[in-house]
């Protein structure tokens, strides 16, 4: 059985930030799930890359303290986003403001819609109303 973590699919702050680094993506992989906690070989499936690829940036992760062991588990150590990090937090706000930007463009460009729509509908209501009262 086969363990599937989320979507190898780039996220919105990849897609965004135009920047697809491996680092990145390791990044955005702990943020997006940071409740829990990984060993490598999750972390490289979860972010599309192979191990080799993420040994290549792993040093460079832990120089920057951007990630943190937190248990072993058999012979695995798992890791976690290291939220305490300053690197870490700005890169957590970075991503949470890119989602709410696109939330609320989104939810304007719907609202936008409905209202044409109200628009349209109420069109031939509004010609019968302007007949009877002529």
């Amino acid at each position: 059985m086969k363990l599937v973590i989320g979507s190898m699919d780039d996220s919105l702050f990849i897609k965004e930030l135009g920047i697809k680094s491996p680092m990145l993506k390791v990044l955005d992989f702990l943020m997006d799930n940071e409740s829990f906690d990984y060993s490598k070989t999750d972390i490289a499936e979860g972010c599309g890359l192979s191990r080799t690829t993420l040994f290549k940036v792993w040093a460079r992760l832990e120089a920057l303290e951007l990630i943190t062991a937190t248990r072993t588990v058999g012979q695995a150590k798992m890791y976690r986003l290291n939220k305490q990090n300053p690197i870490a937090k700005k890169l957590m706000e970075l991503d949470d403001a890119i989602s709410e930007y696109f939330a609320q463009k989104r939810c304007l460009s719907a609202a936008g819609s409905l209202q044409e729509n109200v628009l349209e509908a109420a069109a031939p209501s509004r010609e019968l109303m302007k007949a009877a009262v002529d």
